[in-house]
Order: C-alpha cells, then sequence, then structure tokens
C-alpha cells in the first residue's frame, strides 16, 4: 500500500487484534489528522489519506453477537466521522473529510470471526 502514497495521498495502517477497541481505531485515525475548522478533521489540507485495516474481523465477539469496535469504523465509513469519545464533548459529531478505507480479513471460521454485514455492505469484497 506504500506505492498508494504520492504527491498528494497519504497511506495510514491500523493492525486489529482481539485486543481492539474502539478508542483504540479512532485515536489512531485522529492521529493523523488536522482540524480544518468548527468540528472538521482530515489529513493535512491538499492532501487525501487512504486508510488500511488489517484483519479487521479480529475485534471480540461480545455476549450479545456485536463487535463494537467494527461499528466504529462502520460509522466513520458509512457517516463521514464519528462521536467525541471526550467526557466533556461526548455525544457531539466530528466529521472526517478526504478519506477512503480499505479492509482485509480472512476466510471467517476456525477461530476467525465474521465481520457485520452492515459493515460489509461498505465495501466491495474479493474473495
Amino acid at each position: 500500500f506504500e506505492s498508494l502514497a504520492g504527491g498528494n495521498m497519504l497511506v495510514k495502517t491500523v493492525n486489529f487484534s482481539s485486543a481492539t477497541l474502539p478508542k483504540n481505531f479512532q485515536d489512531a485515525i485522529e492521529a493523523d489528522l488536522e482540524k480544518r475548522g468548527g468540528k472538521n478533521f482530515g489529513p493535512p489540507v491538499g492532501k487525501m489519506m487512504t486508510v488500511f485495516v488489517d484483519d479487521i474481523s479480529m475485534p471480540e465477539v461480545n455476549k450479545w453477537g456485536d463487535q463494537i469496535t467494527n461499528e466504529m469504523v462502520r460509522i466513520l465509513v458509512e457517516q463521514g466521522g464519528f462521536p467525541f469519545l471526550d467526557k466533556d464533548r461526548r455525544g457531539d459529531w466530528k466529521t472526517v473529510d478526504d478519506m477512503q478505507y480499505i479492509a482485509a480479513m480472512g476466510t471467517p471460521g476456525g477461530g476467525k470471526n465474521d465481520i457485520p454485514n452492515r459493515l460489509k455492505r461498505q465495501f466491495f469484497k474479493f474473495n
């Protein structure tokens, strides 16, 4: 994916594990974003960013069958942002511009989880 990096394209890789929490994902994304004004954030002005999520199927499935980390990924991809997680601003919306997303995962089974259909529909799938 480093070959994508060039004049106006940045590349960010986020590796998931069974211990990855929504805050870990959000912090990893926010580390490379700049404030653009108001509640809008994005890569440096004039640049775009491709985020590669490696093994998106790894986050733990809770007792209700949810992968809350993947719900944060879905919200970012689908709605173009995510909520502030800081206590004093909890619930406010943070818009993220000029981003695109790629994810990889193994075939479910044998210890590999499937991802929610609401997240799957956000990506083209290749097997």
